[in-house]
């Protein structure tokens, strides 16, 4: 081999070793700039759902308060009621069983009945002063300057000394429930509060860096020079919107998530450290670069082997290049054996957390071209293998709920088709296990556009809501009957009204339902209440609000009906109904039932408190007619 045989030769090898160098360094950037754009994505999504579950948990806390109060007004006596010694008794026993800080009753002159005192109400408690109405949440500054929590409902038909109780309120402890769901882990410092819109805190609690008690928009104007996020928050604060912002705390970047509890003018706030999800994602990405310098490293390694072996080769033999090529072979093996392991070790900490990311690529035409469940993804629907779930879009659309399919695909179509990335892909809908039937998940994504805004990858968890899910229903379920129960049956009907879509409205009582108790015992007591509940239910559509109001009481409320007509075979056919009611035990006697009627015309709100009471006052003249079911219609 001449001179010149060996400048080619050297100058080829160079340029080969150059053009593995600059492909290797732009492929480990692109690497990066992908993979921290997915960590940014998954983290964000973490966070907001970790945000609305504590809000859940709130939202459910007072929920459950102002239940136990509406089961506390249905346990009273008279013989509750019979002294000031007698009552109080009465609170104290109901404070003790609910866990409340104060459990107290009003009546129509403002005083105050505790289990320890009795005292006037209205400076002390300013919700007192313009009367109540419907429930409500509100705080009280006390003396020493600390906020207190009160939730109170108006209170009818209770009468104490010749006075009518007009409300009753208890006292909450948020102090607790806020400290409740504070928590820290390794590498991770998580704090919750509690503002109003103003910023005040309303609790006590410590807020990471903030001191207890502190106004966290004073907080953050104070270390925001800029005021670009002091500003941010205190809009969004004003205008109950959720949204983050990044602040300095403790010399450290931290986020502050913040979301509005629903009904109450509250602003949940999150504030994080380091977020677990990011620093596992991040610690894999660091992992991943290191393997590409590695395989950068041993690439370079090997070219320059190959080009001495292939001069050596060339003068003495090949069985030198035989071996080092075995040995390139065992090292990459090596590299990929532990990126392996490192891709399982982030499947570990999905699997405690119950969930499972997928990931879906598109063409330049927007079409679906590769989709990647997660091994937990699998486990979750009970698949174990990819043979069992394929990795393809059908092999989940086919295990959609048929009444859940349409809407799950418009969501899915419509996040990828909105090219301007203003719609989001979160949803809830059932899934066929492979195991257990179908159960409730909850799904959300988030796109990675091209600059012209077409999608290129779609990332996104999937987590199993079923038991939630299952307890919501429960929670507004009458047990006995199937109805919704009074709570969250008032609560769409107060919004139905509110939105002036008007219709009947109708309540009933059992007649001679103490009767039925007295002589043929509580066993056919139950039996007559879950017949008149049959009959509502057959009686009104799937769409209309059907509960149980507690006792032999119910409701009815349908928005569509509009005129007396159609409120009068609506109200024959549910008398037609209980005449069809056999109990055998009754031995022949009918079931009847007193009704009060109200027909609201649509366009106009309507306060639903002042319906109830001409209503129920329509129940209270149908009983006083002779005849079975009468029925009294009353107008505002």
């Amino acid at each position: 081999m001449n001179i010149k045989e060996n400048k080619v030769i050297f100058t080829g090898g160079i340029l080969v070793l150059l053009l593995i160098i600059v492909s290797t360094v732009w492929n480990v950037q692109t690497a990066q700039k992908q993979t921290q754009a997915v960590a940014e994505s998954v983290s964000d999504f973490y966070v907001e759902e970790l945000a609305n579950r504590r809000v859940t948990i709130i939202s459910d806390a007072l929920k459950q308060n102002f239940q136990y109060m509406y089961n506390a007004l249905d346990a009273i006596t008279k013989d509750d009621l019979q002294s000031i010694a007698s009552l109080r008794h009465y609170l104290g026993r109901i404070r003790r069983l609910y866990g409340v800080e104060k459990f107290s009753f009003v009546d129509q002159d403002g005083l105050v009945y505790t289990a320890h005192s009795t005292t006037t109400g209205k400076s002390r408690y300013p919700f007192l002063t313009e009367g109540l109405f419907e429930p409500l949440v509100t705080t009280v500054l006390n003396y020493g300057g600390e906020k207190l929590l009160f939730i109170a409902i108006p209170v009818y038909g209770i009468e104490f000394n010749g006075k009518m109780i007009t409300a009753c309120f208890a006292q909450v402890n948020i102090d607790q429930m806020v400290r409740s769901m504070t928590f820290r882990a390794e590498n991770m410092e998580t704090y919750f509060n509690i503002y109003l819109k103003s910023g005040e805190s309303l609790t006590s609690v410590p807020f990471g860096g903030v001191e207890p008690g502190r106004n966290i928009l004073s907080v953050i104007h104070e270390n925001d020079e800029t005021l670009k996020s002091f500003q941010k928050i205190s809009d969004d604060f004003q205008n109950e919107r959720k949204g983050s912002i990044h602040v300095p705390y403790k010399r450290q970047n931290a986020h502050l998530y913040y979301t509005p509890v629903e009904e109450t003018g509250w602003m949940l706030s999150i504030l994080v450290y380091d977020n677990v999800i990011t620093s596992q994602i991040r610690a894999g990405n660091r992992m991943i670069v290191a393997l590409n310098h590695l395989q950068i490293l041993i690439t370079l390694s090997a070219v320059i082997i190959l080009f001495v072996i292939l001069v050596i080769t060339i003068r003495k033999n090949s069985q030198l290049m035989l071996e080092q090529e075995k040995k390139i072979a065992d090292e990459t093996k090596k590299a990929y054996d532990k990126l392996n392991k490192e891709t399982q070790g982030m499947q570990i900490i999905h699997s405690i957390i119950n969930s499972g990311p997928w990931t879906i690529e598109f063409n330049e035409k927007g079409e679906v071209e590769k989709c990647i469940w997660s091994q937990s993804f699998r486990q979750m629907l009970g698949y174990l293998t990819e043979e069992e779930f394929p990795n393809n879009l059908d092999s989940w659309a086919n295990l959609l709920h048929p009444d859940d399919k349409a809407r799950v695909w418009k969501a899915f179509w419509d996040a990828v088709n909105d090219y301007s990335g203003n719609t989001v892909y979160d949803v809830e809908y059932r899934l066929m296990t492979k195991n257990n039937g179908y159960r409730w998940y909850h799904a959300a994504g988030n796109l990675i556009r091209n600059p012209d805004g077409t999608p290129l990858t779609y990332v996104g968890l999937f987590i199993d809501i079923d038991e939630k899910k299952s307890l919501k229903v429960l929670s507004e379920t009458d047990q006995m009957t199937g109805l919704l129960n009074r709570v969250s049956g008032e609560k769409r009907v107060v919004e139905a009204l509110k939105q002036g879509k008007g219709g009947l409205f109708m309540l009933l009582d059992i007649d001679h339902f103490k009767f039925f108790n007295d002589t043929f015992g509580h066993g056919v007591g139950d039996q007559v209440i879950i017949n008149v509940a049959r009959c509502l239910k057959t009686t009104f559509r799937g769409e209309d609000i059907v509960f149980r109001l507690g006792g032999d009481e119910f409701a009815a409320y349908a928005e569509n009906i509009h005129n007396d007509e159609t409120a009068g075979k609506v109200i024959n056919r549910f008398i037609d109904a209980l005449k069809s009611i056999s109990i055998p035990e009754l031995q022949g006697r009918p079931v009847d039932a007193s009704i009060g009627v109200m027909v609201l015309p649509e366009g106009e709100a309507a306060d639903f408190a002042a319906c109830y009471k001409l209503v129920d006052d329509g129940v209270y003249q149908s009983k006083k007619i002779d005849g079975r079911s009468a029925v009294t219609i009353q107008s505002l």
